[in-house]
This record gives C-alpha cells, structure tokens and sequence, in this order.
C-alpha cells in the first residue's frame, strides 16, 4: 500500500523553509505552535491575555508559552529546529531567529524542555536555553535543559553545549552524552548522561526510515523520509549514516507499547534490529526484515514490561516485538517535522 502523507502543520511554516520569501513575509511569519498533549496556553506579549493554544498558531518574540499537568507543546522555527515544552513547564520565546538575527532564545522560567538545533548551511546560527542566571547554546544538535529551585541543569545527547553565566563567562562546555548542573557560585563538572536505566535501541538498514511513536502516541523520535527527522521525546538519540543507516534510541522505563514506524524511502530490502537494555547489558534483541518501496509504511508494536515506578530508574522484564503489519493510519507524528539544509549527524 503506497501512503499519502497528510500534512498537519500550516503549509506557511513549510513554504519559510523551502522557498524565498519576501522581506515583509519574512517579518509576518514567526515561529509555529503545536500542542501535543492539552493544556498548553499561550500569553501572547501584545495583550498579556492567556489563550488555549492550538495547532498552527504563530508564535511571535516575547510569547509565554505554559504546559500544564500533562500538557506538552512543540515550537517549530524558521529553519526546523524545534523546542519540545514538556508537562509542567513555562517558558517565554525570547528572541526568534530571522535572516538578520540567526540566534533563538527561549527563556525557562519553570520545568523542562528538549530541543533539536537545526544548522543550517552557510549560516552560524544557534538556539539558546537560559534562566535568569545561566544559558546553555548550541549550533547544532539535541539538547535540553531544566530550570528549578536546585539550579539550572542543561543535557546534550548529540552535538556541542556551552554553558555560561548571566555576566557572559564560561562554565562549561559539554560533548555529546553530558549533562551539567549549574547552581549559584559553584563550579559545573560536567557528569554523563543517560536519559534512563532502560533504553530501546532501533537500527534500522536499507531504504526505511524509522520513528517510534512512545506509549500513548503524544511524542515520537526518528524519521518520516529521508532527512525529515523528528525529536520530541526528551533524552532520545535520533542519527543516521551514509549506506542508509538509521539509528533511533528512546528512554524505555514507561511500561507500554512503544510504536515503530517503518517509511519506505526508496525500493529493496530492509533489515531492523529492536534491542532492549538496561544499564548498557542487552535485555532483549529481535531481527525484522522486508522487501519496501517508496511511500509504503509498515509498523509493529514493542510491548515494555518494567519493574518500578520511575521511569528513569525502571528495570524492564520483559519485551515483546510484533510481527510487522500495513499501516492504516494517519501520519505517524503529530506534526511534520520540517525539512532543512542542516547536514546530516554522523554515528560516534
């Protein structure tokens, strides 16, 4: 079954990316809204009114965005990074970036956020995660960071992070797999990350792209197509590698079913390996294999059995993989992650 792809995000949005516009275009179209998971408000900056937030609204600089208990929001920009405001989180966009100010800013007043820092050729842009005290920037990769009253903690799961203070000078800089904790007058010693005991690995080779879709369906991780790449689960690793080499890795600890979507991105053969660990040690390994075409989409479902309560310490006991079967609905992500001129993350 060959797939038509329906778009869910304003068709504006895509048109930023991918075609000239014109300078008072330019300056009309600001970033997108998504909400994920209700309830998100908006307090735009021109009224100072809080507003339900809905799928497509611009977002314009000086926007408060507000995820409440369960809420969950997705910030796209012009050039397809994307900012994933998690449940119980607020956060103001404080600088947009545009053709004559490549810089994002987004202020944490309150909870977390992760976000996937597009580098655009032939320009030095950057996103930036700040509270009152300390900003954490990156020009291209997956980052997050967390403002509390212990203090701002910044994490990378792929590309460089530079952390400084509200006077400009250096903290620390993080590498990929590192995570920081800044608190007033102490020194930053940067510690490795890892977003939970048990992991879900999926490394997928030939012409499929593929995404998992977390218990619930609200987030996913991967790839629709050939370079249109999603990140919205915090602490996951999204990569891939000349040859068709696709690697996604999902925190694990939530019992559920963890969706996997296979997208054709071309015509032959397929191979997919589902891995389970827990503090590193293989738990469990199943091999998927197929013939695909282009446009065509298959999934299967990934059963997590976990002992414990957090999900960042769970143990899995068990893991179960479906056989793979057609699938029947509607685009697997709840929003289209854009397109864009970055270059493509190389496997460590």
């Amino acid at each position: 079954m060959v797939w038509r792809r329906r778009l869910t995000v304003v068709l504006m949005t895509l048109v930023a990316i991918v075609a000239p516009m014109s300078a008072t275009a330019q300056s009309e179209v600001t970033a997108t809204l998504s909400v994920l998971s209700e309830p998100v408000d908006r307090i735009a900056v021109s009224t100072g009114v809080a507003e339900p937030g809905f799928n497509g609204m611009n977002l314009a600089e000086g926007d408060r965005i507000r995820a409440g208990a369960g809420g969950i929001a997705l910030i796209t920009f012009l050039d397809g990074s994307t900012v994933t405001v998690l449940s119980s989180t607020d956060i103001t966009v404080k600088q947009i970036g545009t053709p004559a100010r490549k810089g994002i800013r987004i202020l944490i007043h309150a909870g977390r956020v992760w976000a996937r820092v597009v580098q655009v050729a032939g320009s030095r842009s950057s996103l930036t995660l700040e509270s009152n005290e300390y900003a954490a920037t990156a020009h291209d990769g997956l980052i997050g960071a967390a403002k509390s009253a212990d203090g701002f903690v910044c994490w990378t799961r792929r590309g460089g992070l530079a952390m400084e203070n509200r006077a400009g000078h250096a903290e620390a800089s993080l590498v990929a797999g590192q995570w920081g904790w800044a608190r007033m007058g102490l020194p930053v010693k940067p510690e490795p990350f890892v977003p939970s005991a048990s992991l879900l690995e999926i490394r997928a080779t030939g012409p499929v792209a593929p995404l998992v879709l977390m218990p619930g369906g609200r987030v996913a991780a991967g790839f629709l197509d050939d370079g249109v790449e999603v990140n919205q689960v915090f602490g996951s690793l999204t990569e891939t590698a000349p040859g068709q080499r696709w690697l996604v890795e999902v925190p694990a600890g939530a019992a559920g079913d963890y969706t996997l979507v296979l997208t054709g991105v071309g015509e032959g053969r397929f191979t997919v390996d589902v891995t389970g660990r827990y503090l590193g040690f293989r738990t469990a390994r199943q091999a998927l294999a197929g013939h695909t075409r282009a446009g065509e989409r298959v999934f299967t479902r990934i059963s997590q059995r976990v002992k414990g309560d957090d999900p960042g310490t769970a143990r899995a006991t068990g893991t179960r993989v479906e056989a793979l079967q057609a699938w029947q609905g509607d685009e697997p992500a709840t929003v289209v992650a854009l397109r864009s001129g970055s270059r493509r993350p190389q496997p460590n």
